[in-house]
């Protein structure tokens, strides 16, 4: 979340998001705008250099009812920035704006995957309930893979702000059905939510159990995870997919 391009929000989330991940050495993927690598680049190297992955997340992060958007001019510069600090496999749509042709971009721009699509039903927005839950290849004739996020076996959402506001067992039942399933479990959740929003721009539910009770609840899932392990998307379609580094 930025308020008027401050990106102190993100930056001082991802502050207490990697010591989190340092004391209990898991690597993760960090989905980084354009313009927040612009503006917070000392951070961005220190995600690489603590091994995390660097993923692109577009440029300026406003994909959704945005018809002067370039989608292929807006990906190409996210990408081009963060290039400058390491190279750059993977993709995920603000707003998960998953489509077929931002596929077919990405796939032209040489993205080995995207995590865009959020195979859930969020009314209002979107029912991609028939689509996939495991990793998949999207793209007749590309070797791009999709990987989705995980939802719950009723097809509803438990990432980030649902997580919040329903809580972390559900989130865990969840993940169990998934891996049940064969299927490794991809959360996703916004660097800002480490911290407590108090934000009178936004809807309450942006703000709500942020800060300390996120992060309680983001430990719990870790720990009761541990035994499992964690790993990067980009390490994950490696496993799955045979696709190389």
């Amino acid at each position: 979340m930025e308020e008027n391009g401050d990106t102190s929000f993100s930056r001082d989330g991802n502050e207490v998001l990697l010591d989190i991940l340092d004391e209990h050495d898991i690597k993760a993927t960090f989905f980084i705008t354009g313009a927040f690598a612009e503006e917070e680049l000392g951070q961005v190297k220190r995600i690489n250099k603590n091994g995390h992955e660097i993923a692109c997340h577009g440029h300026d992060h406003f994909y959704r009812g945005n018809p002067s958007l370039d989608l292929k001019e807006d990906i190409m510069r996210a990408k081009g920035i963060l290039e400058e600090v390491t190279s750059i496999k993977g993709f995920r749509a603000p707003q998960m704006q998953y489509s077929q042709r931002l596929l077919r971009i990405l796939d032209e721009l040489g993205f080995e995957y995207d995590s865009s699509l959020h195979p859930a039903i969020l009314p209002g927005y979107y029912n991609n309930s028939r689509m996939p839950l495991d990793i998949f290849r999207p793209l007749e004739g590309s070797n791009i893979l999709e990987v989705p996020v995980a939802v719950s076996s009723y097809r509803f959402p438990v990432s980030w702000l649902f997580m919040r506001l329903f809580g972390v067992n559900r989130v865990i039942s969840s993940f169990k059905y998934l891996m049940r399933k064969g299927i490794t479990p991809v959360l996703y959740v916004h660097s800002w939510e480490f911290i407590g929003m108090k934000s009178a721009h936004v809807p309450f539910y942006y703000n709500y159990r942020t800060g300390k009770p996120f992060v309680e609840d983001f430990t719990n899932l870790i720990e009761h995870f541990r035994s499992e392990g964690f790993t990067t998307l980009s390490d994950l379609t490696e496993k799955k997919h045979g696709i190389s580094s």
